[in-house]
């Protein structure tokens, strides 16, 4: 027998951490408000400044939070992926978003009208403290982002945004089970952020000592012990650490034949 779409509901609201901890009863009644939304490829959930409405949690497809910069580059803060909440932070000011959010895929988002939230909150106040802790941790992963982002290099900086794309809706794995990323070096410039040419250039120098490939908008981590290196700041490689390609053997499947 099909599920109603409440049931449905309650089913997603209970994959989510965050609603899991308020129990049955009141994950019932978020399913009686709740929206599961589709929202196409290249449309805007809301803009910079905005104040929403609601709360969000992917459920499928990929939705990127950015912000325009001066020069008229886009800085992309992140792609969120399935299993993933944002804008929570307006559950507790009515200050307008600092980013825009897009979708960069056909996606579906479960939303929560904020307004809904603050009346349960006023009848449940413990609630509203079992969400603090959320924002917390993800105000404390911002910081750390910019602080290291602000004081690192380049390469440093590269490294890092590859690895965190590792646990991200960009990965995939091989047959080989190696780490593959799918981002257009624009994307990945804007992520940094640098120019295009700079990533392009750092790319190239880690082809060249085999710790990745990039080929037609898929980079794969061929070294991810160097590149963790490369993320901690450190400049020079230990060759222990580097993978050299039998003689006469592509350098791009040396990693597949061992």
């Amino acid at each position: 027998m099909a599920k109603s779409g409440a049931e449905v509901r309650v089913k997603q609201l209970d994959k989510i951490g965050l609603f899991r901890q308020f129990g049955e009863d009141i994950l019932n009644e978020l399913a009686n408000v709740a929206i599961i939304r589709r929202i196409p490829r290249d449309r805007i959930v809301f803009h910079l400044g905005d104040v929403p409405s609601y709360i969000y949690h992917v459920i499928q497809g990929k939705i990127r939070l950015s912000v325009p910069l001066s020069d008229g580059r886009e800085f992309i803060f992140s792609d969120l992926g399935p299993g993933e909440s944002f804008d929570l932070a307006i559950l507790f000011t009515s200050r307008g978003s600092n980013m825009n959010a897009a979708s960069v895929e056909d996606s579906d988002l479960l939303q929560i009208e904020v307004s809904f939230m603050a009346r349960l909150f006023n009848k449940r106040p413990d609630l509203a403290l079992k969400v603090i802790p959320y924002l917390c941790e993800a105000t404390h992963d911002a910081q750390e982002r910019v602080i290291h982002g602000a004081a690192s290099a380049l390469s440093t900086r590269l490294a890092n945004t590859l690895l965190r794309l590792t646990e991200g809706p960009h990965s995939v794995a091989t047959v080989d089970r190696v780490p593959s990323i799918h981002i257009s070096q624009t994307d990945l410039a804007a992520m940094v952020p640098a120019s295009r040419a700079k990533v392009n250039r750092c790319l190239r120098e880690w082809e060249r000592r085999y710790l990745t490939r990039y080929d037609h908008g898929s980079l794969t981590i061929l070294n991810r012990a160097a590149l963790e290196s490369v993320a901690l700041g450190e400049i020079s490689f230990n060759r222990s650490m580097m993978h050299f390609p039998r003689a006469g053997a592509s350098p791009w499947h040396a990693s597949a034949r061992q």
